[in-house]
């Protein structure tokens, strides 16, 4: 009988499976979120943290306090084992990733998640495997933060990451308040994204995400405007590459502007490119103050590779 199946066993208190736990090593994913953060010390807390093995996903496209948080509170508090692991496909992230596709990232299309996130964790976990360490997979994911995750279990057999991958979720029923107090336990700060002045961020992750709020869109339009004149030169790039790609297959553009968030709108009036966006995302509750852009759950959510939610 395998770890999952031991855990799993209904006879089986939490007492029981972190003993059983203990037979393979853990490969824990930081994100830098207040959630995998707390993942990190329940795991010193239960006398786990010498089976640990940490990864984070570099996507090219976190905010600068993401890697700062990593530099100066991640890094020691794994006690340098964290390692930093990105697309050999796509060496600068984001910015080659949609270069390379000639579009960006979609809600029923995100390659962004599979591409600069699972697959390098995943051969990160090849690696390892190779050494000889056959890992489960720890995520920091809670139920309460949406409907997606509300229907995960505990213990799993496999996901996107490899279906010979173990996941395992111990924080799945905490509760925000749960996990501000071990922060506030360990005198451990979260990310400034949470509450630095003018971030508003409800989530910490690429910045922006294609799913941002409304809120999201302004905080990155103010405290980053480099990153906006980012996405307006990609959405320039993008858009000429998708064009000769489709020009080329002797095909008929139906739009020649490809935009990197989607509204709810149809046909040409839902095509907003960067700056339509943020004037709309400065605009008071009588200029359009609903969610005009998708932001439904996200693939890294649902699998524990980026931290979104309320604080």
């Amino acid at each position: 009988m395998g770890v999952i199946e031991r855990i799993m066993d209904d006879g089986m208190s939490p007492s029981d499976w972190r003993a059983v736990i203990e037979d393979r090593p853990l490969l824990v994913s930081v994100s830098g979120g207040k959630d995998s953060t707390a993942v990190v010390l329940w795991l010193r807390e239960q006398g786990l943290f010498d089976r640990c093995y940490f990864v984070f996903a570099d996507t090219g496209w976190e905010h600068p306090a993401v890697y700062q948080y990593l530099d100066e509170v991640l890094e020691p508090l794994c006690e340098g084992r964290l390692v930093r692991v990105s697309s050999s496909k796509y060496p600068r992230g984001m910015v080659d990733l949609v270069l390379g596709k000639a579009v960006f990232p979609q809600r029923n299309r995100r390659f962004c998640t599979e591409e600069l996130k699972q697959k390098p964790i995943k051969e990160h976990i090849a690696r390892l495997r190779a050494d000889g360490l056959d890992v489960i997979s720890v995520v920091g994911v809670r139920a309460a933060e949406s409907v997606a995750r509300s229907k995960l279990e505990m213990f799993d057999h496999g996901g996107p990451i490899g279906k010979d991958v173990d996941v395992w979720r111990p924080l799945i029923h905490w509760t925000v308040e749960q996990v501000i107090d071990i922060h506030n336990r360990n005198n451990i700060k979260p990310c400034s994204l949470y509450y630095a002045k003018g971030y508003n961020a409800k989530r910490v992750g690429c910045w922006p995400c294609i799913s941002s709020r409304k809120a999201e869109i302004k905080a990155v339009a103010d405290t980053t405007p480099e990153r906006i004149d980012l996405i307006r030169e990609l959405e320039d790039k993008v858009s000429k590459l998708r064009n000769q790609r489709v020009q080329a297959r002797g095909e008929v553009l139906r739009c020649d502007r490809v935009t990197f968030f989607q509204t709810q709108l149809r046909g040409e009036e839902g095509i907003w490119d960067i700056d339509r966006a943020v004037a709309w995302s400065r605009t008071s509750r009588g200029g359009k103050q609903f969610e005009m852009f998708m932001t439904d759950t996200p693939g890294c959510q649902m699998w524990g590779l980026c931290d979104m939610g309320e604080q």
